[in-house]
């Protein structure tokens, strides 16, 4: 199973307002780029919960009492991406966008 969801600025500039996280690598453009990004950089956190709905998908009732999520970072999602998040049979996670892979994990119940 899998879920895409296209970025852009202000979902950023609106989840940073929910979260309270105001540094402006998510924020100025230039300031990313002059760090060696595309672009602003998406939270973590707003994309780790397209990994969590797709844990809820596949075990329903039971996730909300015994889901367990794992995921790492490991690539930058910026404005203009599709960000791509699979699950698969086993509960691994993986998440790609621009055609690289972004995310890495596992969605699973508790024993």
């Amino acid at each position: 199973m899998q879920r895409s969801l296209n970025i852009t600025q202000g979902m950023i500039d609106a989840y940073g307002r929910i979260n309270g996280d105001n540094d402006i690598i998510h924020y100025d453009h230039d300031y990313a780029v002059e760090r060696g990004f595309r672009g602003t950089l998406l939270h973590g956190p707003h994309m780790t919960a397209l990994a969590a709905d797709l844990g809820a998908q596949r075990y329903g009732e039971a996730w909300l009492y015994q889901g367990k999520l794992h995921t790492k970072w490991i690539g930058p999602v910026c404005p203009g991406d599709t960000f791509l998040a699979k699950l698969d049979e086993s509960g691994a996670i993986e998440a790609q966008s621009g055609g690289k892979v972004v995310m890495v994990g596992s969605a699973t119940l508790a024993e």
